[in-house]
């Protein structure tokens, strides 16, 4: 676990910066080499500082991972974390409307694509997730990156979805459709797509994809509608 090591008084601001720019750089370095190929001492150079600088601020090669990972949820949650809250206070109300779910929904969706599609650093983020999320960082950092933010949105969006559906959140059904929804940020922020769609701005793109999850979110209410009353 990455330990913050304060500076004292004049230099605490420059000593964040210096952090930062550490962790910027260390992204960047695991991204293209990964956990392995990554070293201490190429973190440092791209990052314009002396080695011990960084085992001072983060003491061990992991906790400069461990960082770059907590990075990486708090600027995800910065961008959904009220989302989040509104869309689960709504899904605990047994009488919340079809329709106020589903915009909820959207709201997460559209977090998820700015995210993917306007954050500074993206491809290096992109690599470096893509390595985490095949199993070749540490093993703590995989388990923080699941439990500080994959577990809890999952679970959310596919409860969404199985509410709309009436299908069980573990129905592979749900588990189907949530990830094809969950999935088109991903897809819009790989290195081919983005380039097909640098054209468009990220207001364009948020429009289009909502109005087109509405009216199949909608149409999936409809088809739940219907199996009740013909069951009926």
């Amino acid at each position: 676990m990455s330990h913050h090591r304060s500076v004292h008084e004049g230099g605490y601001l420059c000593g964040e910066n210096t952090r930062r720019e550490i962790i910027e750089a260390a992204l960047a370095q695991f991204a293209l080499h990964g956990f392995e190929g990554a070293s201490i001492r190429g973190i440092s150079k791209a990052a314009g500082v002396k080695s011990p600088a960084v085992h001072y601020y983060f003491r061990t090669k992991e906790g400069l991972y461990t960082a770059c990972m907590n990075t990486i949820i708090e600027r995800i949650w910065d961008e959904l974390g009220d989302r989040v809250c509104t869309a689960e206070a709504l899904l605990a109300q047994q009488n919340t409307h079809d329709d106020f779910l589903i915009e909820a929904y959207l709201e997460i969706l559209s977090g998820l694509n700015v995210f993917s599609y306007d954050t500074s650093s993206l491809k290096n983020w992109q690599r470096f997730m893509a390595r985490e999320q095949t199993g070749l960082g540490p093993e703590p950092a995989f388990d923080l990156m699941q439990k500080g933010f994959y577990l809890r949105l999952i679970r959310l969006t596919r409860s969404i979805v199985g509410r709309l559906t009436g299908h069980s959140v573990d129905d592979e059904t749900t588990i189907i459709r949530t990830l094809a929804f969950n999935c088109q940020s991903m897809l819009l922020g790989g290195a081919g797509p983005l380039h097909a769609m640098s054209k468009y701005d990220v207001g364009t793109l948020q429009r289009i994809l909502s109005e087109q999850n509405r009216a199949t979110l909608r149409a999936l209410v409809q088809l739940r509608n219907s199996a009740h009353a013909d069951g009926g």
